[in-house]
């Protein structure tokens, strides 16, 4: 390579550097106001007063299918039946 050639692509490094470093200088320098406002808005939504049903987003875990009342959250089975384990020879249980 000719002192040219490593002059140019020295050249053209720099302005791609420079390039870079402008804009990720304008990233950092907007970066503390996206700190604000980004808290802002988070205190916006931890202060909300409920203001009733029609919230966008739910107060607390519903589930929609469990229609029983059922505080563990399932449903009732239906049409179970139930055996007794029997006990083996050496009176321990099966299962």
């Amino acid at each position: 390579m000719s002192l040219g050639t490593i002059f140019i692509l020295v050249l053209v490094a720099l302005v791609i550097l420079s390039v870079l470093f402008a804009i990720f200088k304008f990233f950092i320098a907007l970066l503390p106001a996206a700190i604000v406002v980004a808290l802002i808005i988070w205190l916006i939504y931890k202060f909300k007063k409920p203001t009733g049903e029609g919230d966008n987003y739910p107060r607390k875990n519903y589930n929609i299918f469990n229609n029983s009342g059922n505080p563990t959250g399932r449903k009732r089975a239906r049409n179970v039946t139930v055996k007794d384990v029997k006990k083996d020879k050496r009176g321990k249980d099966n299962g």
